[in-house]
C-alpha cells in the first residue's frame, strides 16, 4: 500500500513538472526568456531568487552551522542579523542601479556584467 502511494505521488509530481515545462517552453523564445524571464520578473522573485542564492552559499561554506555549533541557539541572532542587514540592505542599495546597468549594458549574468564593466 505504501509503495503505491509514494509511485502514485511521484506519477503526479512528474506530471505537474512536465506540465510546468510545456507552459514555460511556449513563452520562451530567446535566451533572454531563459535567462532573465523576458526582463519581466518582479521584484519579490528577484528578491527571493538573490536571498535563496546568498544563503545557499553562507550554508555551503560552513558558516552557519560552524557559528551554531560554537554558541549553540543565541546564534540565531547572527542570522537574522545576517539576514536583515546583509541581504536587505544590499538589496536595497545595489538592486536599483544593478539592474539599470545590467540592462544597458546587455548582460544576463553576474559575469557578463563584471565583464562589460
Amino acid at each position: 500500500m505504501t509503495t503505491a502511494i509514494t509511485i502514485g505521488m511521484v506519477i503526479i509530481y512528474v506530471a505537474i513538472m512536465m506540465g510546468i515545462g510545456v507552459s514555460t517552453a511556449k513563452r520562451t523564445h530567446s535566451v533572454n526568456d531563459f535567462a532573465l524571464g523576458g526582463r519581466n520578473v518582479g521584484s519579490w522573485l528577484t528578491a527571493f531568487a538573490y536571498g535563496t542564492s546568498y544563503f545557499s552559499a553562507v550554508v555551503f561554506i560552513g558558516y552557519a552551522g560552524q557559528f551554531d555549533w560554537t554558541y549553540g541557539v543565541s546564534a540565531t541572532w547572527v542570522g537574522i542579523g545576517n539576514a536583515l542587514l546583509g541581504s536587505l540592505l544590499a538589496w536595497v542599495v545595489m538592486g536599483r542601479r544593478t539592474r539599470i546597468m545590467s540592462q544597458s549594458l546587455g548582460a544576463k549574468t553576474m559575469p557578463e556584467y563584471f565583464g562589460a564593466r
